[in-house]
């Protein structure tokens, strides 16, 4: 489980360690700091630590320093490395991935960025892992690169996995669709917005209104999906306004834009298999999202009940 990792923050700006352990354990990660080279060393080889974010910029050790000899060390070596750094040149990178790091964030930082690509790289810590390369290779090809979500394609598959399944046991299933309306940034003197860290803050905080067995995806540009097992009409509009009405109180905070956003939500309940074909049913949701799209503000949602003949 990737929620199980130990991940150790090196930075010697505590305000940075804070702002990303605090971050770290909100997605149910275990978090080590430390504020210089020297301790970091120490603390990996005290714990069992599975990644590190570590700072290049530092007194007396710097990152680079860190990273060169936790990879030289037998009982280090095996540990994922991010810079997080205020280094932004090509030739900063590519010091930093010769040493064996496995990614480069950039500072100021989209912090729900950030833990997407700690979630890519545990992940690839995990496959790298496993026996089976027909299994890697199947986590890759369900996974959006951008937001860490499940993409398109999973979606469909585990949509149609329970339908099935809802028509065998008698229990109602639910899609819904979330679309990005209205982007704009809150300071029309900001640089133009990142789309893909928007995505990437959207996808966090659809996440935290989602149950764990629940199936989220972005579906495609600015479309996001969810396969919600064992919930009625009622459940799946309660879901949907919930983030909708988040969505409109957030300003997500681009580093180089803070921007606000809209989004409509479609719902269709299926029970007991009353519609037994998946793009079916996401052509269904997909007429109410248009729909949805044409009510006022505040009210951009619509749900449909689809019941046996």
């Amino acid at each position: 489980m990737l929620s199980k990792a130990k991940i150790c923050v090196v930075d010697d700006e505590a305000v940075i360690t804070d702002v990303l352990s605090e971050s770290l354990r909100a997605h149910n990660f275990d978090t080590l700091t430390a504020n210089n080279g020297q301790d970091a060393i120490e603390l990996c080889k005290k714990n069992d630590i599975d990644l590190m974010l570590l700072d290049v910029m530092m007194p007396v050790m710097d990152g680079y320093e860190v990273c060169k000899a936790l990879k030289s060390d037998e009982a280090t070596k095996d540990i994922e490395v991010i810079f997080v750094t205020g280094k932004s040149e090509p030739e900063n990178h590519e010091e930093g991935f010769k040493l064996g790091a496995i990614d480069y964030i950039t500072k100021p930082f989209n912090l729900p960025m950030v833990m997407v690509r700690v979630e890519a790289a545990l992940r690839m810590r995990q496959q790298a892992t496993s026996d089976s390369m027909t299994d890697i290779l199947q986590d890759l090809g369900d996974t959006d690169s951008v937001t860490g979500l499940k993409n398109q394609r999973y979606l469909l598959n585990q949509l149609q996995h329970e339908i099935d399944k809802s028509k065998r046991y008698h229990y109602p299933v639910s899609c819904v669709i979330l679309d990005l309306d209205t982007i704009r940034t809150t300071d029309d003197k900001q640089k133009d917005l990142s789309v893909e860290d928007l995505l990437a803050e959207v996808a966090m905080e659809i996440r935290s209104f989602t149950r764990s067995y629940d199936i989220l995806a972005r579906f495609d540009g600015t479309l996001f999906a969810a396969v919600l097992p064992h919930s009625d009409a009622n459940d799946a509009v309660n879901y949907g306004r919930k983030i909708m009405e988040d969505i409109d109180a957030t300003t997500f905070s681009d580093p180089n834009a803070p921007t606000k956003v809209s989004v409509s939500v479609s719902a269709v309940t299926v029970i007991d298999g009353a519609l037994t074909d998946a793009e079916l049913v996401f052509g269904e949701t997909m007429k109410l999202l248009l729909q949805a799209k044409s009510m006022p503000k505040n009210n951009r949602i619509k749900g449909r009940e689809i019941n046996p003949a």
